[in-house]
């Protein structure tokens, strides 16, 4: 509980931005009637917790790190919970920003494990390859996601989660991410690291 409160004094603004998605979304959870929103909202805890424990063991976490995950988060939140404007499906992840090319869900994939490399990297800052790890940790992020979202398909029918076109496009665009991500920090430095002369 001290490294949760430690956490939060130290990034009031990201976890406001949490707690109010949280609790917005549960009400539009609530209101639609989407039953998985009792399984959304554990896993974000679960997710919370893991981010907690690796500040306090590896941190502190930047803020401007803290703010991808939470924005991440909202995201992912908004693809399950909110209808799609357009109409044609029930969620937003079925949304296509770019008809026939590029829908909601590969931007939340690709901006989600971008960064999960940001926050690897970092926490793996004092290793000789802290960009290969963050890349290769993202990816196993990325894995262990489709691998639960195809199981629990598996079980329930109206799950919302695709087919393996759509699993091997989610995978496809964590490979972008974390790539740019990479990219990114190879030029720019690892957020909250300073960089050596």
């Amino acid at each position: 509980m001290r490294a949760f409160s430690s956490l939060v004094s130290r990034n009031r603004g990201p976890a406001l931005l949490l707690a109010v998605s949280m609790v917005f979304f549960t009400g539009v959870g609530l209101v639609r009637d989407a039953w998985f929103l009792w399984i959304y909202l554990p896993l974000l805890i679960a997710c919370v917790a893991v981010v907690v424990a690796v500040d306090h063991r590896k941190g502190p976490i930047p803020g401007s790190l803290l703010w991808l995950l939470v924005v991440w988060a909202g995201m992912h939140l908004a693809g399950g919970l909110l209808p799609n404007p357009t109409g044609d499906s029930e969620i937003l992840y079925n949304w296509w920003l770019i008809d026939g090319v590029f829908r909601y869900d590969q931007l939340v994939h690709g901006f989600g494990i971008a960064a999960a490399t940001a926050v690897f990297a970092y926490t793996a800052r004092e290793s000789a390859r802290p960009l290969f790890w963050g890349f290769v940790l993202s990816q196993v992020v990325g894995l262990i996601n489709e691998t639960a979202e195809n199981v629990f398909a598996a079980f329930v029918e109206r799950s919302n989660v695709g087919d393996i076109v759509n699993t091997m496009w989610d995978m496809a665009w964590h490979v972008i991410g974390a790539a740019v991500a990479t990219l990114w920090m190879a030029r720019r430095g690892i957020p909250g690291v300073k960089r050596s002369a």
